[in-house]
This record gives structure tokens, sequence and C-alpha cells, in this order.
């Protein structure tokens, strides 16, 4: 089969053993301090951001230079590659896949790239992303990879919550009275990654076991009884939760695959806060 290269960008947070075993590309998101400072996502930390951000500081996001999709595309066409495949956040939250799309137009082998419309995020974008190298080690053709990623993107689904509701509503997706309120009744939401690959919340939860039972009965109703999920489970801090909800799928599930990481890109550091806990699945091939 032909040699094919992978880029991701900076919100696919996959360690660096992984991306340099695959020779993985990843271009920056950027994170904007006021009107001045500009930081790539790839040079600072999740930490350094909610250092900043109990400072006082104000933060927010910028989509990456087209160009900067270009160079990586054809880095890997220079290094031998025969075909590209980008995988960039969701349209839905960014304009880093118009970037990918842009970027693409202007490489020197433009018709030897294609750009997932992934309508997925952060670890959605990883599992897919580490889906995509089985793909490749399995796939008999270029066109029969890009085929069974876009049906995984046809069947994912993503969920999380966090702790602290304020750093929603910093983002955008709660009032200050609904994060006040939420925070005073301990109450958990539910945030959905939605077909059109955009955030929404839907559902709120008192408890951590109901909390829990949410997560997997989505999956459940998702995938079926019958069903094959390959699982990631994220978490900021929130080590045991991420532990308990492993175990209780493995329980769930007569067939499943379950890979956990603790890694958040400092752009989702912006809208997650210090305290997270996130499921993404897809049915597998049978």
């Amino acid at each position: 089969m032909e040699k094919i290269g992978l880029v991701v960008d900076s919100t696919c947070y996959l360690d660096q053993k992984t991306l340099e075993k695959h020779n993985i590309k990843t271009v920056s998101l950027n994170v904007l301090e006021g009107e001045d400072t500009v930081y790539k996502e790839t040079e600072i930390t999740p930490d350094f951001v909610l250092e900043q951000i109990d400072a006082g500081k104000k933060l927010t996001t910028a989509q990456p230079s087209p160009t900067l999709f270009t160079d990586a595309f054809d880095e890997l066409f220079d290094e031998g590659y025969d075909k590209v495949l980008a995988i960039p956040i969701s349209q839905g939250i960014s304009g880093t896949y118009q970037s990918a799309l842009i970027g693409k137009e202007a490489s020197k082998r433009s018709e030897d790239v294609y750009v997932f419309n992934t309508l997925n995020a952060g670890f959605g974008n990883e599992l897919m992303t580490l889906e995509i190298i089985r793909f490749i080690e399995e796939s008999n053709t270029y066109e029969e990879v890009i085929a069974r990623a876009n049906a995984m993107i046809a069947d994912r689904g993503l969920l999380f919550t966090v702790q602290n509701l304020f750093s929603l509503q910093k983002g955008g997706r709660l009032s200050r009275r609904q994060a006040l309120l939420g925070t005073v009744l301990r109450i958990r939401p539910i945030i959905r990654l939605n077909e059109d690959g955009e955030l929404k919340l839907i559902h709120k939860e008192r408890t951590q076991t109901r909390l829990m039972n949410y997560f997997i009965n989505s999956i459940k109703d998702h995938v079926g009884d019958d069903g094959t999920p390959v699982v990631r489970i994220v978490h900021q801090k929130s080590k045991e939760s991420a532990a308990q909800l492993k175990k209780k799928l493995e329980e769930t599930f007569q067939s499943i695959t379950i890979t956990l990481t603790d890694r958040i890109s400092p752009v989702f550091s912006i809208h997650i806060g210090k305290k997270g806990l996130g499921v993404t699945w897809y049915n597998a091939e049978v």
C-alpha cells in the first residue's frame, strides 16, 4: 500500500512517543493573552494556562495559519510519503478545519492530501488518530483507510463533565447565574459533541454514580447490547473517577477496547478548568 503520513493539530494531545513513532506532524493553534501576547499551544502546558487564569489573565484561542498546514503536508511528501491525511478539530468549534483545507490547496501535491471533517475534538481526535494508524496497518488501500475513518466519524460519540462551572461560563457555554447556581448545588454538567461537531450542554447530574450511569447508558444506547465499542477516557485530576468508569464499562460490555489519558491540551484547559472527566467512543467493526 502507498505510504500514508498523518497531520494533526495541537488539540490532539497524543504523547510524544506516539507522535515520534508514527512521524505525525503537529500544527499548532495559538493561545492569546490580551491583544499583544501570543503563545503557540505546542510551547505551553495546561498548568501554565491554569496559572495564567488564576492570575486573572484573559486567555482566548486562535486557529493556525493555513501556511503551517501546507508546510506540514509538503514536509511529509519531501520525506517520501505518497499520501497525507489531516485530522483537524471540528469546524463547529474552530476555524482550524478551514485552515487545513486552504493549506491543502496550497500544497505542491494537493491531490494527494485528504482533510477529514472530523466533527470531533481533543481526545476524540486522539482516538480517531490511533484508529487510523490501525486502519493503515490493516487496510489494502488509501481509499479503504479513508472510508473506514469516515465510517468512524459517522458513528462517534463524546461526552464530558467539569467540576467548576465557571470555566464553562467564561467560555460562553453557561451564564454567570447558571454557573453560580450549579456550583452551589454541586451540579455536574454533561456536555456532548453533537452531530454537527458543536459542544452542547445536554444534561445535569448531582451525584458521581448517576453521572457514571449516564455515560455508560449513552454508550450502550449508541452501540447496542451486542456492540463492540472502542473507548477513550480522559481525565483532568480525576484519576479515581476514570478508573471507576473503565471498570464499569468493562463490566457492561463483553467486548470493549479502552484507552485512558490524563493529557488535556492547553486550549481545552481554558474551558475545562482544573478538574474534568470525559469519554469518547465509536462502534468498531465486528
